[in-house]
Parts: structure tokens; sequence; C-alpha cells
């Protein structure tokens, strides 16, 4: 007879879904929840509470050991009350030193870089809903990236991208794309050892 799974319910960003359903999909050790919130709710810090807020409130104090927060630590806000008050948090700044690391990081964004991963064109750049991710006009998202010489977007090869779209994406960004290839080795350990 089987045992039982042990559960794990995972409130996080929705950047994260596709790369961390990648990494978990061979890891069985755990009955996984997922309830994702919308992708950039961070550049918003009252929308970003209160959208955690409602999802925390249907985990039950016996579940809250079983609970874990997929948000960087510089995505969230008063993160030392929650580590006070037991939750666990994901141990990394953001979701791009989640994915290669914080020294990576810094030497991939050397002269006038922006790293994105492929999750944020497609959930935030590439969005037409307004209601979807309100945060910048086209005219915001290019002042806002016009100090970039170039955006290099990290691939993990959980999402391919159309000519069109990539054509669009920088329409809007008014910033070329670069790709560059991206395991998810780093990203699946510190998953494995946060999920544990």
């Amino acid at each position: 007879m089987q045992s039982e799974r042990e559960k794990r319910i995972v409130v996080g960003c929705g950047i994260f879904e596709a790369e961390l359903r990648k990494v978990l999909e061979d890891d069985h050790r755990f009955d996984y929840q997922f309830h994702w919130l919308k992708s950039g709710y961070h550049a918003r810090m009252d929308l970003l509470a209160s959208k955690l807020s409602e999802s925390l409130e249907d985990v039950e104090l016996a579940d809250l050991e079983n609970l874990r927060i997929l948000y960087g630590g510089s995505c969230l806000f008063d993160v030392d009350e929650a580590v006070k008050k037991g939750l666990k948090i994901l141990p990394s700044d953001n979701c791009l030193t989640a994915m290669v690391g914080r020294n990576k990081l810094r030497e991939m964004e050397k002269g006038r870089t922006m790293v994105v991963t492929s999750s944020w064109i497609r959930k935030i750049y590439l969005v037409d809903d307004e209601d979807e991710f309100p945060l910048w006009s086209p005219e915001e998202m290019r002042m806002n990236l016009g100090r970039y010489d170039r955006i290099l977007v990290l691939d993990a090869g959980v999402d391919e991208f159309s000519d069109e779209e990539i054509l669009t994406a920088f329409d809007r960004m008014g910033v070329v794309l670069e790709f560059e290839k991206c395991s998810l080795n780093y990203f699946r350990g510190l998953i494995y050892d946060f999920m544990t």
C-alpha cells in the first residue's frame, strides 16, 4: 500500500508557472496544490498585498507548515515579519536570481542589459488586456525600458515565441530582444530544497 504524500501548497507569481511545472514534473515527493497570482503585482505592492492576502485566506492554520510563498524577497512587503510568523518564502531576491543566481545575473546585466525570463515577455509585455497587466501604457513601457540597449531573454525551453511575437514585443518595448539558452539546474536545486 502506497503511503499518502505530504501536501505542499504553493502560492506564487505566475511568472514561475511554466518553469516550476517543468522542474517539478519528476518530483513525486509531495502532493502539490498551486495558487497562481498574475505576474507583475510586485510593481504595485498594495495590489500584491491584497491578492496575496486573499490567497492565504483559504489556507487553514494546520496547513501553514506546508505552505510555500513563491515570491522573491525583494518582490514582497514585510518579508522579515512574514518569516517571523513562520511563512516559508523563496530564498531568492526575485525570479531572475532564482533562475540563475545572484552572481550570474549581475554578470548578465552588464552593458545596459535588462534580463528577463520568457514568461516576463509572454505575461507582461505581450499582454493586450489592460486589466491583465494595467501597470504601464505603451508610452510608459518605452520610457521605462529606454535606458536599456538590449533585453536578454532567458530561454529555458518551456515557452517558444513566434517571429510575430518577437516583433510585437520589440515594437512595444522599443529595445532589441536577444535570447540565451538557460538551464533549469540552478532553479531546480533551489526549488527542491525550498519544497523540503
